[in-house]
């Protein structure tokens, strides 16, 4: 399988890591790298020694032949790459935001009802162990009605990103659409559609730019609350945490805690749950540091398309309804 990959920056780096990783066991090969930093082609080089390097993610489309694509890109340039590499016909692994607006959201649907090659979009949180737990907790009743739930995933400023491209809200669709759509995805994928979306709080930076978001979401029994933040302080350490109280019993995820176990009460007696995952430790310029749900995610989809893992990937339209909930959170705070 003759795969190019398109941006080596921090999100970048890590797939392509687990790229490696797969490549150790699977006829699979990087054959072409694109960034338009030579730091960053250099470090991609030593991973895959033997790849062409490009400038340019279309260019290296439009000249290379390929199996399959791997766009890690700025959010910006998911859905120009996209477009391209539908239009190469190509197997399609794309980092979230898919893309930033509704317009985009459309055409790609619609370039998509004749698209016969697998699309994976990189929700990753749908891998997490931890919140894998969460799911099988709801699914099996096994304590029983889940009656509250919320979800946290806090930073600091985002210091990192090729030209400063987080704090344009052009081009990340800020907090929303880059920190607070792994949550609102993640409650789709465990509850469905939620019948309504409110914000309940904002603030923003000094450009304008919203950087704490706390939303509320309405289900038939149940009310999901989900906080994101880019805070002020790039000091202040990455979270990602959920709470879930059910019937007979009380759940808590605090990766700021403990990263390992999850907090589960019950019957008078708290305990510690260790949930199995794969942990490969990295160097990473951003919060990333093991490839665990990473290798999982990017290893299912190359199982997939090697015909070893028939569970489906995240799809475009799937991933695309996040994308619109996500938008539709940015306007009510543009109109507030």
């Amino acid at each position: 399988m003759r795969i190019g990959f398109i941006g080596v920056g921090g999100m970048g780096y890590t797939h392509l890591l687990c790229l490696q990783e797969i490549a150790r066991k699977e006829d699979i090969s990087v054959s072409a790298i694109a960034d338009k930093r030579k730091e960053r082609q250099e470090m991609a080089e030593k991973i895959f020694p033997r790849s062409k390097i490009y400038t340019d993610g279309i260019e290296l489309l439009e000249q290379e032949d390929l199996d399959t694509v791997f766009i890690i890109a700025p959010s910006y340039e998911h859905f120009p790459i996209m477009k391209k590499a539908m239009e190469k016909n190509l197997s399609i692994f794309c980092e979230k935001p898919v893309c930033l607006s509704p317009k985009d959201c459309d055409e790609l649907l619609e370039m998509e009802k004749d698209y016969t090659k697998p699309i994976c979009i990189g929700q990753v949180v749908r891998h997490m162990p931890e919140f894998l737990f969460l799911k099988e907790c709801i699914n099996s009743l096994k304590y029983g009605k889940l009656l509250d739930l919320s979800f946290e995933r806090l930073s600091g400023d985002v210091g990192w990103g090729y030209e400063d491209w987080f704090h344009d809200e052009k081009k990340s669709g800020g907090v929303i659409l880059d920190l607070h759509i792994h949550d609102l995805d993640f409650m789709r994928f465990v509850l469905g559609e939620p019948t309504d979306t409110k914000v309940l709080h904002f603030s923003k930076f000094e450009s304008g730019m919203v950087n704490h978001i706390l939303t509320k979401s309405k289900y038939p029994d149940l009310e999901v609350l989900c906080e994101a933040s880019w805070y002020h302080s790039d000091s202040y350490p990455f979270q990602a945490n959920y709470r879930a109280d059910f019937e007979k019993a009380t759940i808590q995820y605090n990766s700021a805690i403990d990263k390992e176990h999850i907090f589960l009460c019950t019957d008078g007696k708290m305990e510690k749950v260790k949930v199995n995952g794969e942990k490969i430790d990295i160097q990473s310029e951003i919060n990333i540091k093991s490839l665990g749900a990473y290798l999982i995610e990017d290893r299912k989809f190359i199982y997939y398309l090697l015909g070893k893992d028939l569970e489906k990937p995240v799809s475009l339209k799937d991933a695309i309804e996040s994308v619109r909930l996500g938008e539709k959170i940015l306007v009510e705070t543009k109109q507030s």
